[in-house]
């Protein structure tokens, strides 16, 4: 079965202790439950320690430990996790969701990173986003488009998550990085903007990049990443830049970078 497959000895602790009327949380793929919403909480705040982190929800830890920048739960490209697109099955309403550093060999938070508060509706599908860092700390609840684009085609959505560049970010796709071989597909969109969903049709590439909001195409972009597995008939992911413009060491997990998010 399925469900099974996916869930660690851990998480599945966390959502039997978790299974009562007032919260349930369930991994599912894309598939809502007695009319419970559908929530995936991306940690995309970046510390150069990488702490492994839990999550909970209303105080009830829901995840095994994890590392930025890893969706939960769920997986996607140039991220942690796996290949799939599921979420948390969570009952409607107001919700505290919290990452939070775990002390050693317990569920108790020895420094909580991030938290927010989010109200859910049921049979919608959400993601969360937490960003930069310590009083910096910003959290971004956004709805999710499941329907699945035209044969043919396949659906992004672009979220700037990098926060250290005032006039946001263009994306690019194409077959190579130059600007005859990638055309601007979003932009500019600043930090905590997202743009509107857009479509690629299959076999016109597998290579993407970022370059500052109003950059010529002409310039060498600040993160590039390319991979077949980004053009997969009908799939929906959603882009998120993340790290910092001003760190480029390659052994430094807060570099700029960019990722997708598996949704379906």
């Amino acid at each position: 079965m399925k469900l099974l497959k996916i869930i660690t000895p851990a998480v599945f602790l966390a959502l039997l202790i978790a299974g009562c009327e007032k919260n349930k949380f369930n991994l599912k793929d894309n598939t809502f439950i007695n009319g419970n919403a559908q929530l995936k909480v991306n940690f995309v705040s970046s510390y150069k320690n990488n702490p492994a982190v839990q999550l909970k929800i209303d105080d009830v830890r829901v995840s095994n430990s994890y590392t930025y920048f890893t969706p939960f739960p769920g997986g996607g490209l140039n991220t942690g996790g796996g290949n799939y697109a599921d979420y948390l099955a969570v009952s409607p309403g107001s919700h505290t969701v919290q990452i939070s550093v775990p002390n050693a060999g317990t569920n108790n938070d020895s420094l909580v990173l991030a938290t927010a508060t989010v109200d859910l509706t049921a049979d919608k599908t959400y993601s969360l986003y937490f960003a930069d860092t310590a009083a910096n700390t910003i959290s971004k609840l956004m709805e999710d488009d499941l329907s699945s684009p035209d044969s043919g085609y396949i659906k992004f959505r672009f979220i700037n998550l990098m926060p250290d560049l005032a006039a946001g970010l263009d994306l690019y796709y194409g077959t190579g990085y130059t600007s005859t071989t990638s055309v601007k597909v979003a932009g500019p969109i600043l930090y905590q903007g997202v743009s509107d969903y857009f479509t690629v049709a299959l076999n016109t590439g597998s290579s993407w990049s970022i370059r500052p909001a109003g950059a010529l195409a002409t310039t060498t972009a600040i993160a590039t990443y390319a991979s077949a597995s980004s053009v997969v008939n009908q799939r929906v992911f959603t882009i998120t830049s993340r790290g910092y413009n001003s760190i480029t060491s390659t052994s430094d997990v807060r570099r700029r970078l960019f990722s997708f998010i598996y949704n379906r």
